[in-house]
């Protein structure tokens, strides 16, 4: 009776691994087809009608990083008279608003919004449309972002092509990818997310998912999502399936890239990838029932949708394998073997697209350590989940 039952979960769970596997290579295929040259005609047509936007920096204690935030979006290459700058004050204790009002006064289009109380990013957010309402497009940018100056440009055309689209996620480049084996494992991982994962989804008009930062949305269709959760831990993931959900496109732009740190502590990395896993259980457990059985959209993309706001389930499913394979199941040892080989394949896709450097290469002697960490930490997520621990937000300083 036990190795009937451990067959057939060795079956069921095979199946999972080899789903997710041949969804890796169908996007991998997507992600490494040549892109279409833009007219540049087209190109100067879509730039003379910029929509004005409404730039918001929700912040919390970033004296250290305010600096070079400011001259980042200082140097944005953007109509100044269609830009307006608010930063969100989300209760600090420290110089960040001493810091703010020396730079504000001399440019008209910034303005402080200080909150007497910190209430997390996506309220403090929300306090913020709900004071300037001006601004067709709203984008976000955190204060550990530095954007290059054509990035806001790059990320507003795709609203100005098409207007059914209702949010664009730039690209998140790491600046300290070489820092640590830690930052050099997270920067494999973004790479794959945003040049394999996102850039095939955009392509195979799977709606790519927008990041919590370098990010923008078109303010009706934000306000039509109901703005952010407050008190979401993954409120860019949460607002991906709900505008999905009202009949919105998500697009995908690379070239509207933007520049931040990642953790270069084990530490530091399990806390944020723990926190993460926790964001997409909640999200998975809110949304992913009423998402499969929207008939209003169709089954690849609800199926598409529904993996992502899964999360980590993959890795779950894998580590279910490596169990059954134990006894010598050959069908999960099979199953277990592609699904590890297949993530080099995509790291490897994902270097080749981004003209990695060559010491970066080298790094991908540390993946199998940080895959296995990846594998508890989403175990971990799991199971806080179904404990229902409390929810942890901590400041971006604390996850170093």
């Amino acid at each position: 009776m036990i190795k009937k039952i451990s067959r057939l979960a060795a079956w069921w769970v095979g199946a999972v691994l080899i789903f997710f596997t041949l969804r890796r290579w169908l996007f991998i295929l997507a992600a490494l087809k040549q892109d279409k040259v833009s007219d540049p005609a087209a190109v100067g047509a879509l730039s003379e009608r910029y929509p004005s936007v409404l730039l918001l920096t929700p912040l919390r204690n970033e004296a250290e990083s305010l600096p070079d935030l400011l001259s980042a979006l200082d140097r944005l290459n953007y109509p100044a008279q269609k830009l307006a700058v608010v930063f969100v004050n989300d209760g600090s204790t420290d110089r960040s608003e001493v810091i703010l009002h020396d730079w504000i006064p001399a440019r008209p289009n910034w303005r402080l919004l200080s909150l007497a109380q910190n209430v997390g990013k996506a309220q403090a957010l929300n306090t913020a449309l709900a004071q300037f309402p001006e601004g067709e497009v709203v984008a976000i940018y955190d204060a550990d972002e530095r954007p290059e100056p054509e990035a806001l440009d790059y990320l507003v055309r795709p609203f100005v092509a098409d207007r059914q689209v209702g949010g664009v996620s730039g690209r998140r480049a790491i600046s300290n990818s070489l820092a640590s084996p830690a930052a050099s494992y997270t920067t494999f991982e973004g790479l794959v997310h945003q040049f394999i994962t996102m850039r095939a989804k955009d392509r195979l008009n799977l709606a790519p998912a927008i990041l919590g930062a370098n990010c923008a949305y078109r303010r009706t269709a934000l306000a039509g999502a109901g703005n952010f959760k407050p008190g979401a831990l993954l409120e860019d993931s949460d607002l991906t399936l709900k505008l999905v959900r009202t009949g919105w496109k998500i697009r995908f732009e690379p070239r509207a890239v933007s520049y931040h740190q990642t953790p270069q502590t084990i530490t530091g990395y399990w806390r944020q990838h723990t926190r993460w896993a926790r964001g997409f259980n909640d999200v998975a457990k809110e949304q992913s029932g009423r998402l499969l059985l929207d008939r209003r959209l169709p089954l690849p993309l609800r199926l598409e949708l529904l993996i992502f706001s899964l999360g980590y389930l993959d890795r779950l499913a894998l580590l279910a394998g490596a169990a059954l394979a134990l006894p010598g199941n050959r069908l999960a040892a099979w199953a277990v073997a592609a699904s590890l080989l297949t993530p080099f394949v995509q790291v490897m896709a994902a270097l080749k697209i981004a003209q990695a450097p060559p010491a970066l290469w080298r790094r991908l002697i540390w993946m199998p350590l940080f895959f296995m960490v990846d594998i508890a930490m989403a175990a971990t997520g799991f199971w806080t989940t179904l404990a229902n621990l409390p929810q942890r937000w901590e400041e971006r300083r604390a996850r170093k």
